[in-house]
C-alpha cells in the first residue's frame, strides 16, 4: 500500500472535517467538537504556519486519516516541541503500521526542528496507549490541567 504524507490544502476541508467529527465520536472528549472549531482551526492554522499545521495521511488516492501538529517551545526540553494534537487513522486502514509509520516519518524528520513527540491519550483508549509506549512514548511525570477561559 502506497502511503503519503502531505499537508493540508483547502481542498481536503470537508473530508477531513468530517474525519474530525469520526474521532470526537468514537473517543469523547469532555468538549464538544463543533464544525466552527474545526473551521476555526483551520483558519488559524493557515493563517500561521508556524504554529503548526494539518497532515493528510493518503493511502493511495484516498485519505485514510489526518493529523493536527502543534509546535511550542519548551525550556524543560531545550527545544520545540511537535506535539501531536490529534492523530486518526479511519478504520478500514487501521492495523496496516499506517499510525506507527507516522510518528516514525515526524521522529526521522524532526518535524518543526523539534527536540521531542507529546501526545496524549486518553485513559481507556488502551490499543493507542499500547502503540505509543511500544514507539518510545513515556508518562511525563506531571498531570495536565486546564482552565477554561
Amino acid at each position: 500500500m502506497d502511503i503519503k504524507y502531505r499537508q493540508f490544502n483547502a481542498a481536503d476541508s470537508e473530508a477531513v472535517a468530517e474525519l474530525i467529527l469520526n474521532l470526537y465520536r468514537e473517543d469523547p472528549s469532555d468538549r464538544p467538537m463543533l464544525r466552527r472549531k474545526i473551521q476555526d482551526t483551520f483558519d488559524s492554522l493557515s493563517r500561521h504556519p508556524d504554529r503548526g499545521c494539518i497532515m493528510v495521511i493518503e493511502a493511495g488516492n484516498e485519505i485514510a486519516g489526518y493529523s493536527i501538529i502543534i509546535n511550542f517551545w519548551s525550556n524543560e526540553f531545550g527545544g520545540n516541541i511537535c506535539f501531536i494534537d490529534e492523530l486518526y487513522i479511519k478504520k478500514q486502514f487501521r492495523g496496516r503500521g499506517i499510525g506507527t509509520n507516522f510518528i516514525k516519518y515526524l521522529e526521522a524528520n524532526k518535524f518543526g526542528d523539534s527536540v521531542a513527540l507529546r501526545l496524549e491519550v486518553t485513559p481507556n483508549n488502551e490499543k493507542a496507549r499500547k502503540l505509543y509506549e511500544g514507539l518510545g512514548f513515556r508518562k511525563h511525570k506531571n498531570d495536565t490541567l486546564d482552565l477554561d477561559l
